[in-house]
């Protein structure tokens, strides 16, 4: 690797030239295709509804069948006579119209379309319940990629009450990993997100209680309040009674009649002192009662506050390495081999209200900018409690445990490489197809340094090491990068891997969100000839693949989180990696792996190549035997941050499922061949 030297202060003015990532923009409406080799945007694809298939039965009765719904280009639409709406042009009803009826006749597939198309809104803002509604259906006939859409649902609480645990649960079924020695693993924090679920039930039994006490004490002063209008009105009566005797007794001039207003005027002062004793306790209760209320309900505006800031902003904890397997009981335990000293443990805490701070049992650690943390453990031969607390700075915590527990089967032995290369040997993974693109040099925008190299060394590595059928188109435009993609999708069998790499430059609209690859024909301030990420997910959903993982040294939006996505753990025995590479074989995967998320990213940095394609090729060389796309993205998210950072930049990359792409909860593989 070569070293990367601080850019010196005069030359940041020309940092704008070493970015091969997005930049928020405001693009202007898109201008019809140009004439040429074709029209590019009849590559794009399409909700299209074939005619009716004329059948015959018998030899008497001729009958249409039932138009067929499917997902193509506009291309292939037209030439199989179906009907469509452009892609730039269609909106809910429109798609609707294609997939709504074989959804309401139980279609799965129509019905996680139908689902995806209330969740996308299509020109009306989203409704998640209608969403949830239809892929409901679908998941519970099993249709994996609508189990992994619900699970996206209940993680982000959209037209849902959030709950994580239930979307590992969906994500888990998806995956086909559901047995008891090997879990689907994820970096959601399932027994914190349990936790906080159950102390959350608590705070709402306890303030639904705390209300109907409020309740109580309100009925209860409103009726000590009308007792003691009531007191005050008998003791104004006995006052005025007692005047009244008082009068009588000073005009009589008879002793026995004097003698009774005397006993009379006894007894009503009597009367009177009762009534002034009831009705200072009257007083009291009543004041009792009101502070009570106010303590009450000061306690309730203060818990629901407490339970708002739970369910919003709360810190959450996530970890990365070592992998926790999910059990069905009990803290998630990682196996260590005995003997071994130290032990990494990787993550991030997400705080929005901001961190104060994070320990690992007791000892501080300290997150970088994006909350990830590292930190290395002493072990001992003992099974091994690791307790992770993070604080945010309103004072909201966040707790998750596992342990490390040594096992002497895996005790150190010499290096195998060639052992998961034999136990993946015995697995038919199917072919390796890969579409490389780099473009350098454009016709309207700046060019870039590295973008063909990176690519060509790319095609190199995947070719030769790994046993990729590559195509690799440099400098290309937007007509040479659907098309290629277009002949793809008519080799590929639902057997088959596909990898897209594409290093360029890239554009993010600043109103709509959306991500764009900019082909080397693109003009600035004009999408006619920009490629959005969209559309790209809608064409790998189109893709027979079994596989697909997109590689973009740009920006890619429209991705999921990345706890749905299977992790392989290293230190499984050889029964177990065998069974979990054959589910992972059958498991359909549309992941993508960028290099900084939506922010610009450095076009060099790594010598001859950009930092994330150095760290990116450094790893494809590396890798022994197999190596799974989330392990890769480990190392090269840690090699690009430090690396970035050497240079005064941030650049954080990501990966993450693709949105409406057809992810079924697998993993894309690398076998060394």
């Amino acid at each position: 690797m070569n070293r990367i030297h601080p850019i010196p202060t005069l030359a940041l003015a020309l940092l704008v030239l070493l970015f091969a990532g997005c930049v928020a923009t405001n693009p202007t409406q898109p201008t019809p295709a140009t004439a040429g080799r074709g029209d590019p945007d009849k590559l794009l694809p399409v909700d299209c509804l074939l005619p009716a298939q004329v059948r015959k039965l018998g030899t008497q009765m001729t009958y249409l069948a039932p138009r067929r719904a499917i997902k193509t280009t506009a291309q292939d639409c037209e030439i199989r006579g179906g009907e469509y709406v452009a892609y730039d042009r269609a909106d809910y009803r429109t798609a609707l119209n294609v997939w709504l009826a074989r959804a309401k006749q139980g279609d799965p597939e129509a019905q996680t379309y139908v689902g995806e198309i209330y969740e996308k809104g299509l020109g009306l803002p989203a409704d998640y319940q209608a969403a949830r509604h239809w892929y409901q259906k679908a998941a519970e006939q099993g249709y994996a990629r609508a189990q992994i859409d619900l699970g996206y649902l209940y993680e982000k609480g959209l037209g849902v009450k959030q709950d994580p645990v239930t979307a590992l649960n969906w994500y888990r079924r998806a995956s086909g990993i559901q047995g008891d020695d090997i879990e689907y693993a994820s970096a959601i924090e399932v027994q914190a997100a349990t936790l906080a679920q159950e102390q959350n039930e608590l705070l709402r039994q306890e303030i639904q209680r705390r209300e109907q006490e409020i309740k109580r004490l309100r009925a209860s002063l409103q009726t000590a309040k009308r007792q003691l209008d009531e007191s005050r009105h008998r003791l104004q009566k006995a006052k005025q009674r007692l005047q009244e005797l008082q009068r009588k007794i000073h005009s009589t001039s008879d002793a026995t009649r004097l003698k009774q207003l005397q006993a009379a005027y006894a007894r009503q002062q009597q009367a009177i002192r009762e009534s002034q004793q009831r009705l200072k306790r009257l007083q009291h209760q009543a004041e009792m009662n009101r502070q009570s209320l106010q303590r009450q309900a000061a306690d309730v505006k203060t818990q629901k506050a407490q339970l708002v800031a739970d369910e919003v902003a709360g810190p959450t904890i996530e970890v990365f390495d070592p992998t926790l397997a999910v059990t069905r009981g009990g803290e998630p335990r990682v196996r260590v081999r005995a003997g071994s000293k130290v032990r990494l443990i990787s993550g991030r805490i997400r705080a929005p209200a901001g961190l104060r701070g994070v320990t690992i049992n007791g000892a501080p650690v300290t997150p970088d900018s994006s909350g990830v943390f590292h930190s290395a453990l002493s072990l001992s031969d003992r099974e091994q409690k690791i307790v992770i607390q993070a604080e945010d700075k309103l004072g909201q915590n966040a707790e998750f445990s596992f342990l490390l527990v040594p096992d002497r089967s895996l005790a150190p032995r010499p290096v195998d490489n060639g052992l998961a290369r034999r136990i993946a040997g015995s697995i038919d993974f199917g072919r390796y197809y890969a579409l490389v693109i780099g473009n350098d040099e454009y016709r309207h925008l700046p060019d870039l340094q590295t973008a063909v190299n990176d690519a060509q060394t790319v095609t190199k590595l995947l070719r030769d090491k790994f046993g990729f059928q590559v195509r690799f188109l440099r400098n290309a435009d937007r007509y040479t990068i659907l098309s290629a993609l277009n002949e793809l999708k008519g080799e590929l069998t639902p057997q088959d891997n596909l990898l897209i790499y594409y290093a360029g430059h890239g554009e993010r609209d600043v109103k709509t969100l959306q991500g764009y690859w900019l082909p080397v024909d693109a003009e600035a301030q004009n999408t006619a000839n920009w490629i959005p990420n969209a559309a790209i997910s809608d064409l790998l959903n189109t893709m027979s693949a079994k596989h697909i993982l997109v590689v973009a040294d740009s920006c890619y939006s429209g991705s999921m989180t990345s706890s749905s996505v299977a992790r392989l753990d290293t230190q499984l025995n050889d029964a177990q990696l065998k069974k979990w590479l054959k589910v992972m074989s059958r498991t359909g995967s549309r992941t993508v792996l960028t290099s900084g998320g939506v922010a610009p990213v450095l076009d060099t940095g790594g010598g001859r190549h950009s930092v994330f394609a150095q760290a990116f090729i450094d790893e494809l060389r590396q890798a022994q035997g197999i190596i799974d796309a989330y392990k890769i993205y480990l190392k090269v998210s840690r090699e690009v941050r430090q690396r970035a950072a050497l240079v005064g930049f941030s650049q954080t990359p990501t990966y993450a499922p693709i949105r409406f792409a057809g992810h079924s909860g697998g993993e894309f593989i690398f076998v060394k061949s």
